[in-house]
């Protein structure tokens, strides 16, 4: 799936054909992450993934970023748009994903 393309002009006439889109794959890497931060200002929102290993006898490992991805707030939304279409044919295929309920700090 490619985001962000226009289906019709701005005049509101023809639908325009879709758009051929040329991707070169020669450089991607793919990493697993299991951890993301958020950060952002007006102008951008910072995405930041990582990946968090237990280790034996240490209690709050360092959780590794590995990745930071940064996009304009319209391209973000643009996304979660993307991740919400994605996980509702996912949902739909495979059943429902369930979160476990947040865990508290230990003495909260």
């Amino acid at each position: 799936m490619i985001f962000g393309e226009k289906d019709s002009d701005p005049m509101g006439s023809q639908p325009q054909q879709p758009t051929q889109i040329r991707l070169d794959m020669g450089a991607m890497e793919t990493i697993y992450a299991n951890f993301f931060a958020l950060a952002g200002s007006p102008e951008e929102l910072v995405l930041y993934v990582g990946a968090s290993s237990p280790i034996p006898n240490v209690n709050q490992p360092p959780i590794k970023i590995s990745h930071r991805l940064m996009m304009i707030p319209t391209n973000a939304k643009r996304l979660m748009l993307a991740l919400q279409q994605a996980l509702k044919a996912h949902e739909d295929r495979f059943g429902p994903i369930e979160l476990p309920p947040p865990q508290r700090p230990p003495g909260a």
